[in-house]
Formats: C-alpha cells, sequence, structure tokens
C-alpha cells in the first residue's frame, strides 16, 4: 500500500471511530477503486452501510469481505445476512444465519431464526392482509417514530424548515431530527407537517414520543442535551436519553430528563402499558 493509500485509509478509519460513516465511506471507497484489498477495510465500509442502513451497499462489500476470507467473526455472518436479504438472496442469507448460530449459540437473534425458519412462507401467507401506502407527508431525509395524539400525527424527522437552528449529524449527514405534527382529517388523511413545539424541540435528536390517555403528560427521546447544556459519556459521545414533559394550558412545560437515565449508556423510545403504570423503552445500559 502506497503513502497516500495508507494516508486515505487513516483519515478513513479516523471518521469510522467518531461515527462519520458518510464521509468514511466516501474515502475507503477512493482506496478501494485504486485496487486496494484489505479485510479490515471491507469490514468497515460494509459496517459503515450497514449503520446507516443502506443494506444494499453494504451487501456489496460484505461480499467482498467473505470472499477475501470466509471466517469471521459472528457478528459479520449476522449482518451480510440481513443484507442478503435485502438484495432478495434469502437462501445465501439462511446459510449464513446457520453459520452465525454456530459460532454464537446463545444470540437471540439466531435463536429467533431458529424458531422461524419458515419465515418467507409466514410472510407470503400474511402479506395480503393489509395495503400499505405512502402517507403523504415523508421526506427526502429521515422520517420515522410515529405517534398519536389530539387528533394529530406526531413523528420524527430530518428535514429542514427553518425552525429550529439545525446542527448536522454526522452519522449519515443529515440534519438532527426533530419532532413534527400533521392533522388527520376525518377521511385518515394528514395535512402539512408543521414543527411540533420549540420547548421540546432542540439543536439535537428528538423522537419517538408517547402520551398519557388525558394528554397531560408526554415522554419522548433526546441526545443528552437539556437547559441549553449537552452531556457526554467518557468517550465524548452524546448519548440518547428519555425526557418528561408536561401540558400546561396547551403549552409542554418543564421538561425533565427521567431518573435512570445515565450519561455512559442510552435509554430511549418509551412505550406505556394499557394501565401506563410501566413505561418500556430500549437500552444498552450494562446488564442487559
Amino acid at each position: 500500500m502506497g503513502y497516500a493509500q495508507k494516508k486515505g485509509v487513516a483519515i478513513a478509519d479516523k471518521n469510522f471511530d467518531n461515527y462519520s460513516y458518510v464521509d468514511a465511506i466516501a474515502t475507503y471507497e477512493k482506496v478501494a477503486d485504486k485496487g486496494y484489498k484489505d479485510e479490515k477495510m471491507f469490514q468497515k465500509l460494509g459496517d459503515s452501510y450497514f449503520f446507516i442502513a443502506n443494506l444494499i451497499k453494504a451487501e456489496k462489500w460484505y461480499s467482498a469481505l467473505f470472499a477475501m476470507n470466509s471466517s469471521q467473526e459472528a457478528e459479520y455472518y449476522y449482518r451480510y445476512s440481513q443484507s442478503l436479504k435485502a438484495v432478495g438472496n434469502y437462501a445465501k442469507a439462511d446459510k449464513m444465519l446457520e453459520q452465525f448460530i454456530a459460532k454464537s449459540a446463545t444470540d437471540q437473534r439466531g435463536k429467533l431464526f431458529a424458531s422461524q425458519r419458515d419465515y418467507l412462507k409466514d410472510i407470503k401467507e400474511n402479506s395480503g392482509k393489509y395495503e400499505i401506502f405512502d402517507a403523504g407527508i415523508n421526506s427526502p431525509y429521515s422520517d420515522y417514530g410515529s405517534a398519536y395524539y389530539n387528533n394529530t400525527l406526531l413523528f420524527a424527522s430530518a428535514r429542514d424548515t427553518g425552525g429550529v437552528a439545525k446542527k448536522v449529524f454526522k452519522w449519515n449527514n443529515e440534519s438532527f431530527t426533530n419532532l413534527y405534527s400533521s392533522q388527520i382529517s376525518t377521511d385518515g388523511s394528514v395535512g402539512k407537517p408543521e414543527v411540533f413545539n420549540k420547548n421540546i424541540n432542540s439543536r439535537f435528536h428528538e423522537s419517538t414520543p408517547v402520551f398519557t390517555k388525558d394528554g397531560q403528560t408526554m415522554y419522548f427521546t433526546r441526545n443528552n442535551y437539556l437547559n441549553g447544556k449537552k452531556q457526554k459519556d467518557s468517550r465524548r459521545i452524546i448519548l440518547l436519553k428519555l425526557y418528561k414533559a408536561t401540558n400546561e394550558n396547551g403549552k409542554w412545560v418543564n421538561v425533565q430528563e427521567l431518573p435512570f437515565n445515565s450519561n455512559e449508556y442510552s435509554v430511549a423510545h418509551p412505550a406505556l402499558s394499557v394501565d401506563e403504570k410501566t413505561l418500556y423503552f430500549a437500552s444498552d445500559m450494562p446488564g442487559t
């Protein structure tokens, strides 16, 4: 490997380690286009695309990885299998999952596959039961995490409407997500999205809101940012936390973080039980 290639890989590695996956991809691919082949580079190229949910491109580089060395860590069999599904190669995906199980027998993802080997048959049998169509409010950017509140549809979006000062999320080079709302008509159609609430939205990510039945309390995910101050973990990464806000005369106020948050792990994506006595959430806290 020449000096220019070494320098390029070093720059890409730094971007990858800083979760700047789009920037990492651009540099890795410049090096790869010049004919350089390296197992670690193929791993990181596949991972970069996998982490930004471009599984079709991830499949290309995981395929190159396994062509170079068919013996990989267990996680790569899983990621390759999911990427193979994205390009419609289910037979090979299943073979990769079998090898994943052999290497990581206790992993719940492998156990799930083992218990649902006829998943394609189930999908085909149930695919005609529901009709899925575009809601008419999607943007070219990330739109997800919907919730129903007071005859409106709330969702997170990386679109930039100019309502909040925007920062770019280096993970995928999109704006940080904010909450938006759309009025739901009697026929089920939804209106033009508007910024939900400036007391809730910040310069960083907000997403996945959930509301109590009386509409007086909401829980939502946000980066570790409160009262104009951001907090980082020991690796200097801004993680995710759960926050609570209350409705006072139609205004969302008293934003506060929940007591089980931590600067050292993420807590996100809340859901309330039917009786509203239990709050469920996702987390990578130790022991989970």
